[in-house]
């Protein structure tokens, strides 16, 4: 018998099938709360978000940390039932109901068998309208935030995000990515009544519903759960715009007893509504964001310098920032910086190749249609469109517009997008075993993990 050919390659990538999502239904509840409906079918489940304006970014500059522990509290106890009563209720529906904040916004998500939404409804208007910030409740809650701000700060990783959000950044509110102690321990539950009736309101709200309900049974359910809820004028002023970069700067944060380095390297990039942003995103990926990425290949695979190298290209409202991350020792940070920044040289001078445009747009496009088979996903995915003011079609035309990027586009969005000589270097680890290293790389600024 002859043995078994060997398939050495993978077949070609087949073409796109119609992604078919259900239609999505608006309206505005007679409190005012504007509702995004995506009837689904599927399954007997249904899948809420409520998102209120109001994250990290509304913070007070003396309270960081308020929208936080404000949405964390929600649901820990409300006017008509102790913490306890509320967990039971919403474990005798056999749902889910959790809420926190990001930057942009605050949410409310939950799920439920669709025979038991009318219940959940009333459950999610008492967090959201009539929480109670009992004092005991808040004071627990502060003291874990405090307990796990401690830990955060033994961390290298945090200890680099924070360092990179703050040269980024500058004075606007997303330099900000946690509280103080001293932030914490000020606030009380009257901090946390005010900044929720200053904030969560009808019209600074959106309610995304994605399951088996039908528009008319969904309008009726929040009319009765949401009545009296009233309108507030929400208003949110501007804030001052992140500062602009026009060269390369090193900011060690010394960590004493680190045995590697935390990288983090790069600046801010375009709003994901901007145009530039869906190539710009395909550029990234196809540098850093997944496995067998340039930067996997080189600063791994080839040089062995880190286990974990890629990069990152974050979504925010107001303003957004491209990211290149890697774990080294310190006797190769020098080395490994100057790879990771010659890669985005290479792709300046070089652009991309066909074949790899193609495996990572096949690699976005698969696990976007992965993402939207849960009603979960599609929810996300109206919130981010809602939020972040991207077309309304976004979602349905999302791997349309991936598949027409080029080799050209992507040499256009790099040449407007990426400049290795005015990214910011953010390195954590001992200051006196990397800092000659990364001199070559500009002005080097040390400060002390505290």
């Amino acid at each position: 018998m002859g043995r078994t050919a060997v398939i050495t390659t993978p077949p070609p990538p087949t073409a796109l099938r119609p992604l078919v999502l259900p239609g999505r239904e608006e309206f505005t509840a007679a409190d005012g709360l504007r509702v995004v409906l995506v009837e689904d079918t599927r399954v007997p489940f249904v899948t809420l978000r409520l998102v209120v304006r109001a994250g990290s970014a509304h913070d007070p500059a003396d309270l960081p940390g308020l929208a936080a522990l404000t949405a964390h509290c929600l649901t820990q106890g409300t006017q008509k039932r102790k913490s306890f009563q509320f967990a039971r209720a919403v474990e005798e529906l056999g749902a889910t109901l959790e809420a926190h904040a990001n930057r942009d916004y605050s949410t409310v998500s939950a799920t439920v068998l669709a025979e038991n939404l009318m219940p959940l409804l009333k459950l999610l208007a008492e967090t959201v309208t009539a929480p109670a910030f009992d004092p005991e409740e808040v004071e627990l809650a502060k003291e874990n935030t405090i307990q796990t701000l401690r830990y955060q700060r033994t961390q290298p990783a945090f200890l680099a995000r924070e360092r990179y959000a703050q040269v980024l950044f500058g004075k606007h509110p997303y330099s900000r990515i946690a509280p103080t102690e001293e932030s914490v321990n000020a606030m009380t539950s009257d901090t946390l009544r005010q900044f929720h009736a200053s904030n969560y309101a009808p019209d600074n709200s959106l309610l995304v519903v994605v399951g088996a309900v039908d528009a008319s049974h969904l309008r009726q359910g929040l009319d009765k759960a949401f009545a009296g809820w009233q309108p507030r004028g929400v208003q949110h002023p501007p804030h001052e715009p992140p500062p602009s970069r026009d060269h390369r700067t090193v900011h060690i944060v010394h960590r004493p007893g680190s045995v590697q380095v935390n990288l983090l390297i790069g600046h801010l990039a375009p709003r994901p509504n901007d145009p530039d942003f869906l190539a710009l995103d395909v550029t990234n990926t196809a540098l850093g964001g997944r496995a067998g990425s340039r930067l996997f290949m080189n600063v791994r695979e080839q040089k062995g310098f880190a286990y974990d190298v890629g990069s990152h290209l974050s979504q925010h409202r107001e303003a957004s920032s491209f990211s290149m991350s890697a774990q080294v020792r310190p006797e190769v940070v020098g080395e490994a910086v100057q790879e990771m920044l010659k890669e985005v040289d290479i792709l300046r001078r070089e652009g991309i190749t066909e074949n790899e445009l193609e495996s990572t747009k096949n690699y976005l496009n698969g696990t976007f249609s992965i993402h939207l088979s849960t009603q979960g996903g599609i929810a996300s995915e109206i919130v981010a469109i809602e939020m972040l003011e991207l077309p309304k079609d976004s979602m349905e035309t999302y791997r349309e517009r991936v598949q027409s990027i080029t080799t050209e586009t992507v040499c256009d969005v790099v040449q407007r997008h990426l400049f290795p000589d005015r990214m910011a270097i953010v390195a954590v680890g001992e200051a006196e075993h990397i800092q000659k290293s990364l001199e070559p790389f500009g002005e080097v600024e040390v400060r002390p993990a505290s």
